[in-house]
């Protein structure tokens, strides 16, 4: 095993290369370092920064994320993606309120147990926050071990992931945890990239098993390559005055718990509801469509706008849903694409009145 030469190789490496000034690494404690790990998954650190700021700005202590209604906690965390890790979060500052006086608890069933906190992140927020011995197994320690160590299957299978563990045990130092930890972490992100990784400056390049026999891209390949499928939804754009109606989603699926226009499968669906509503009396405007792509899919909207008459009876388009003022726009959770077509609704209709 080469476990006893790697932990000080990663080490050295960070002490001279590593990011030492991120947001939760200078005020770190243990609400900080939960915040960044959450928002770290699945998501790059750069893109997190900003999120982190102003989240951390609002919420500065446990209670304020507790005490604050869900919608609000999903406003800033809007266009982080991964809508469920907000509402896990919501839900376990909840619990650590009632259950722990608001305090974090410090030991690792009591952490592993909360909403939206596995293994690996229970045992990043021990040992970065507060030293304790515990091994990590995120995406990028996954890659790097995999490459080192030749282990050749995909990553996403429950014996290698097994096997990966073992070996993530055993290179863990029991001084200086936090450092590996942290190292192990900016290594893969930075070095030990998915694609292209920079080999000729890695510290471990001399014994990496992937660099000797040239098979570096092994270890993000998947046994095999779906194409991703192309969704098309309508949406229905209701404007009256400075509001446009807005759904909430269900908690389930894509922007599970946010708000965002209603949205059919088919033009035909879409026009049911205009002639339930009487809809198709006013202007409708067909929009340019939106295009964007999650992880897993493709997705084009096509927004269809109506827009009605301030003398029209206001009512509610839905079940459960909102006005949303463009002018003063209430916390909510809001979709990037949605919230880019809010905003050039307004843009457009404040150009067109100065224009008059």
């Amino acid at each position: 095993m080469k476990g006893m030469s790697i932990s000080k190789q990663v080490i050295d490496w960070y002490q001279s290369h590593g990011r030492h000034n991120l947001p939760w690494q200078i005020d770190k404690t243990l609400y900080t370092v939960w915040l960044s790990e959450v928002m770290l998954q699945q998501t790059s650190v750069k893109t997190v920064i900003p999120y982190f700021i102003r989240f951390r700005a609002y919420f500065p202590e446990i209670y304020h994320v507790a005490e604050a209604p869900v919608d609000k906690v999903l406003y800033f965390w809007s266009g982080l993606g991964y809508y469920a890790r907000a509402r896990n979060f919501h839900e376990a500052a909840k619990i650590i309120l009632d259950k722990y006086s608001g305090i974090f608890p410090k030991t690792f069933f009591e952490i592993v147990n909360l909403p939206g906190i596995g293994r690996s992140t229970a045992g990043a927020i021990l040992s970065l926050a507060l030293g304790q011995h515990f091994p990590i197994l995120d995406s990028n320690v996954k890659r790097v071990l995999s490459r080192y160590y030749g282990v050749v299957q995909s990553s996403n299978r429950r014996e290698t992931e097994k096997h990966l563990w073992s070996i993530s045990e055993k290179i863990t130092p029991t001084k200086n945890v936090r450092e590996f930890n942290q190292a192990i972490m900016d290594l893969g992100a930075s070095l030990c990239k998915p694609l292209h990784p920079i080999c000729t400056i890695c510290p471990l390049n001399i014994n990496c098993y992937a660099k000797i026999y040239n098979l570096f891209d092994y270890a993000s390949k998947k046994e095999y390559k779906k194409t991703m499928p192309h969704h098309i939804k309508w949406l229905l754009v209701i404007q009256q005055g400075q509001e446009i109606w807005l759904d909430r989603r269900s908690s389930d699926g894509l922007w599970g718990g946010l708000f965002s226009f209603p949205q059919y499968n088919t033009e035909a669906e879409l026009r049911l509801v205009l002639d339930k509503y009487k809809l198709n009396n006013f202007h409708i405007y067909f929009m340019e469509v939106i295009h964007h792509t999650f992880s897993h899919l493709h997705l084009d909207m096509i927004p269809i706008w109506v827009d009605l008459p301030i003398s029209c009876e206001k009512i509610n388009y839905g079940v459960v849903g909102c006005w949303y003022n463009l002018v003063q726009p209430p916390m909510i959770g809001i979709p990037a694409p949605v919230d880019r077509l809010l905003k050039k609704i307004f843009l457009f209709q404040h150009s067109m009145r100065k224009n008059k």
